[in-house]
């Protein structure tokens, strides 16, 4: 999946109180104040008109860079478009592959989409969605605000969308087998392995990119064929 989460974990030691307060008055102290670790990337924006903005993407929160983009200019001049006037943004960022000890370029794009329930409480419907997967069989994230929930601050909700078909479509693990056979009926060897090791719904991603592959293919054997 595209979203990361970071897990902070912290080494317990025997410290008395009070050098715990005086290590912690120290860290206050030191830090000025304004600064944040915010995230900001290279990216690109496109407009409802088609116009395209680039500069640098400022990330804010997984439901709040649903309803707004902040994009910075290279006076650090920070401009904010809402998702009502935006087609979709993107920007590149490098993920560690831990297996192979390597960084990889991975591009991390939001589509506008209409939703049934806004990321954020009294917020819009039509929004930016993050697109895991993209082509024939298009894969988003969604998540959604649950400030009850200390322990689960966002739901996170997972749609899937045919190229030819209006509308979002829920996948969760308890409806993924039966809709992907469905989305895929056209590729039987494909549909049966659905269910199977290596196909399973942690591998979705896997899926849907395999099927887009050779929907890709198999239309531009018909195209060949016509001609």
């Amino acid at each position: 999946m595209t979203t990361t989460f970071i897990h902070y974990h912290y080494k317990k030691f025997s410290v008395p109180n009070a050098v715990w307060q005086m290590l912690i008055f120290t860290m206050i102290i030191s830090v000025p104040v304004g600064v944040h670790a915010a995230k900001v990337y290279d990216g690109y924006l496109i407009k409802l008109d088609s116009t395209r903005v680039t500069g640098r993407i400022e990330m804010l929160s997984p439901s709040q860079n649903e309803v707004k983009v902040k994009m910075l200019d290279e006076n650090n001049k920070a401009t904010i478009y809402k998702a009502k006037d935006v087609l979709e943004y993107g920007f590149t960022v490098e993920k560690w592959i831990r297996k192979e000890k390597r960084y990889e370029r991975q591009n991390i794009v939001y589509v506008r989409q209409e939703v049934k329930r806004p990321p954020v409480p009294f917020g819009p419907k039509t929004v930016l969605l993050e697109c895991e997967v993209r082509g024939e069989i298009s894969m988003f994230h969604h998540f959604i605000e649950q400030n009850s929930n200390i322990q689960e601050p966002y739901l996170h909700i997972i749609y899937l969308q045919k190229a030819d078909e209006k509308g979002l479509k829920e996948l969760n693990k308890t409806n993924y087998k039966k809709l992907l056979k469905s989305m895929t009926a056209d590729c039987p060897y494909l549909k049966d392995k659905i269910g199977r090791k290596g196909y399973l719904f942690r591998n979705v991603p896997k899926i849907l990119k395999e099927y887009n592959t050779w929907k890709l293919e198999n239309q531009e054997e018909v195209v060949t064929e016509r001609r």
